[in-house]
């Protein structure tokens, strides 16, 4: 079979290919392909990105054209605070899911998020291709493929931070948009935020210039999962919450978020309803040369371990762990991932392996301890660091290897996957700290 075929590929001999150039972050090269790079006070350029208008706009039309593949539902809304939205005008953006097959059991069945960061477009570029080529096409292939496997998309849950302004120009941030208000849920006024609260709505700038203040505080909507997912904090005991935020010690990301974001409450609603095999959550990250040896630009990093321990839940006392048949399923995931984008010496087979962690706070953190075998793919560059350039490359770094899973997990053929091929994936090393450096 074809899966068993890309198994016997010796993929650290792939990796270890020598470059002649050096390694050096310094070096003139730093990497292979050099760039392209943002230089100091360059106009990052962002117009091949859709707003959410045009994102839903897109979605819309798929959804007529996919002659009833595709069911499009908004699961939820944006910036809702954990005692409801006051007014209806401060209802925030739809959360809008893609749906290709329903969640009957006899399937496999796939969930993919993006853009949890709003700053993380292409991700979301690739997600849509995804939707459009499953909606649109009539060839064999997609129909082999949902005939097994139902796929759910939701192609932008921080929709807050994705179209976010600052000073009259668009900005996507990071961060979602909500105020921490703990009286609201009968906390102590003075009671601390989660950690991964940004009070003063603040984001890097673009090139190398620091930070700038856009004034919306706001959540990293990727801490804020909990592996108790029926876990709400207006619900929980106030003084256990309030003694856990105000200590140091367990306000922290070794613990479970407490689902203030109604973003990370929708996602993880649609998840408790579509139970998937898969999950797979796109982000972005920085650059990094693949090697001592090979200094080829690392365009994806994938990681099939992001809950390396069991967790107990401190308000319940129940214990979540990884099962060892879903963590064998999300490395072979991840494997074939790597397997599907060598080319050669070429540089999309510069694939590393995000180090294994530790963080039940995320969505790939609770997901896994509660059955899902994930993959996080890190597109290389960011919004005020790359703008729209390789957006092609890029998206197929995403898209190919999907495609490939898809078809995997509609044949069987994932399960022949070695493991070991994950195993070897080079690590993430070789960071290029700051690209635009040419000494």
């Amino acid at each position: 079979m074809y899966m068993k075929k890309l198994s016997k590929v010796i993929l650290p001999t792939t990796f270890a290919l020598a470059v002649t150039m050096s390694s050096s972050i310094s070096a003139d090269p730093q990497s292979t392909p050099n760039g392209p790079y943002i230089e100091d006070d360059q106009n990052i350029s962002l117009s091949s990105f859709m707003s959410n208008g045009e994102l839903y706009e897109k979605l819309h039309h798929l959804e007529s054209v996919s002659n009833g593949k595709m069911k499009l539902e908004i699961a939820g809304y944006s910036n809702e605070s954990p005692d409801g939205y006051t007014t209806d005008d401060e209802q925030g953006f739809p959360l809008y899911v893609a749906k290709f097959g329903d969640n009957d059991p006899d399937k496999k069945k796939v969930l993919i998020t993006s853009q949890i960061h709003g700053n993380e477009q292409v991700g979301t570029k690739a997600a849509v291709d995804v939707i459009q080529k499953l909606a649109s096409s009539s060839g064999k292939e997609v129909k082999e493929i949902l005939d097994e496997v139902s796929i759910w998309i939701m192609p932008r849950i921080n929709p807050e931070g994705a179209d976010n302004f600052y000073e009259d120009s668009w900005y996507p941030t990071r961060y979602t948009h909500q105020t921490w208000n703990p009286e609201e849920i009968g906390l102590a006024a003075d009671t601390e935020a989660p950690w991964y609260y940004n009070e003063d709505g603040s984001e890097r700038a673009q090139n190398n210039d620091g930070r700038v203040v856009y004034g919306i505080p706001g959540y990293d909507e990727n801490r804020d999962y909990n592996p108790n997912m029926d876990f709400a904090i207006e619900d929980a005991d106030k003084e256990e919450v309030a003694e856990r935020l105000n200590s140091r010690s367990t306000n922290n990301s070794n613990y479970g978020g407490y689902y203030v974001t109604a973003e990370a409450r929708t996602v993880t609603s649609v998840f408790k309803e579509f139970q998937p095999d898969v999950y797979v959550d796109l982000h972005h990250r920085g650059f990094n040369t693949l090697s001592d040896e090979d200094n080829r630009s690392v365009p994806l990093q994938v990681a099939a371990v992001v809950a390396t321990q069991e967790y107990v839940d401190p308000f319940t006392g129940q214990t979540y762990e990884v099962d060892e048949d879903v963590q064998k399923l999300a490395k072979q995931v991840n494997a074939l991932t790597a397997l599907s984008l060598q080319k050669g010496n070429s540089h999309f087979g510069a694939v590393q392996k995000y180090p294994d962690v530790n963080l039940p706070g995320t969505a790939l953190g609770t997901f896994a301890l509660n059955d899902a075998a994930i993959m996080l793919m890190e597109i290389k560059g960011q919004s005020q660091t790359l703008g729209q350039k390789q957006n092609g490359m890029l998206k197929e770094t995403v898209t190919k290897p999907l495609f490939e899973v898809f078809k995997g997990l509609a044949d069987g053929s994932i399960h022949e996957v070695d493991t070991q091929v994950y195993d070897d994936i080079p690590e993430s090393t070789n960071r290029i700290s700051d690209p635009t450096t040419r000494d």
